[in-house]
């Protein structure tokens, strides 16, 4: 199995270098690194251009368009490899994860799974991991994220990679979007890999309120996507058999209305809290798009102000009870 791993990267002058340095030094090094630097400003691309001259298996690229997913758009056109990674551009590479995931029966599979660990306040964690094909956990739980999904590369072309219209929660939706393309999927869950940053406007951030116009336009784009039940874009071969397609696009948009709820409790726990200068906005926004997009039963509603009222009172493992809710365990 040959890998490429792609990273993207924006101002992480100091970072980046830490970064490539756990990839290139892993027990099995990927066949090629490709950088895409996302027009930085802090020396970061000159950084780069000096640290691949003595690497020939690794490759320097430039996109313009802002945004981590045009960036890794750019580096997955280049790749040449038949599996394809993306690693963040100042977390830690696991030095068994080449050599662990190269060891797997991949043949046949889309996409390999495997858990992560979070370094959170100075500790790593290990993130939540539920190995199931169902959609409803990735809208709720967020299982698959960027580092725990190797792809077959033409697999990822041919849902039409990532998505640049999501400016954040990119992984979410790519993630619910694997989902629904039916895929063969290797679940690996007996260790976590990496150590990944906890950033602030990452789905396990602190603060979701300050780019709530971005978060706003992710929900836009996967809701479209149920509503419309067709994914864009569509390869030829998914127009052609469209049986590969998740049959009940419509029961999701229940679990996407409690996603949304969970989330709306979390800014107004925000805002309770004084964490954000833009919570009463974000919340204004956030349940304008709630009342817009969904037309939830008395008891859907009913569910979504008890998970949205818990979650802002600081509830914790509110999707938990969602997914038990959409499963009929309640």
């Amino acid at each position: 199995m040959e890998i490429t791993v792609i990273v993207p990267v924006k101002n992480r002058r100091d970072h980046i270098g830490k970064t490539l340095d756990t990839i290139m030094r892993s027990g099995v090094a990927p066949k090629e690194v490709i950088i895409v630097d996302n027009e930085s400003t802090d020396g970061t691309y000159q950084f780069c251009e000096q640290y691949i001259k003595s690497r020939p298996n690794v490759t320097l690229l430039r996109e313009t368009f802002p945004g981590a997913a045009a960036a890794r758009n750019k580096g997955l056109k280049s790749c040449k490899t038949e599996w394809v990674y993306f690693f963040d551009s100042d977390d830690e590479f696991d030095y068994n994860f080449i050599s662990t995931v190269q060891r797997l029966p991949s043949d046949g599979y889309d996409m390999i799974a495997t858990p992560t660990r979070m370094r959170v306040k100075g500790k790593d964690v290990v993130r939540t991991f539920i190995p199931s094909d169902d959609p409803r956990v990735q809208i709720l739980g967020s299982v698959l994220v960027t580092t725990s999904m190797l792809f077959r590369t033409s697999f990822l072309k041919d849902i039409g990679a990532w998505n640049v219209e999501c400016r954040i929660w990119n992984d979410w939706e790519l993630g619910l979007r694997v989902m629904l393309h039916c895929p063969n999927i290797l679940w690996y869950s007996d260790k976590p890999f990496h150590s990944i940053k906890v950033h602030p406007d990452s789905i396990t951030g602190d603060c979701f309120s300050k780019s709530y116009k971005q978060l706003i336009r992710t929900l836009t784009v996967a809701v479209s996507n149920l509503h419309s039940s067709i994914l864009q874009p569509l390869s030829r071969y998914h127009a052609q058999h469209l049986t590969c397609l998740y049959p009940h696009l419509d029961l999701l948009m229940f679990p996407l209305y409690l996603r949304v709820c969970i989330l709306l409790g979390r800014m107004r726990n925000e805002k309770l809290l004084g964490k954000s200068k833009h919570h009463k906005m974000a919340v204004k926004s956030l349940t304008i798009f709630l009342h817009d997009h969904f037309h939830p039963t008395f008891s859907q509603r009913c569910a979504g102000n008890i998970l949205q009222f818990y979650t802002m009172l600081g509830g914790k493992g509110a999707w938990r009870v969602a997914l038990a809710i959409c499963k009929g365990r309640f």
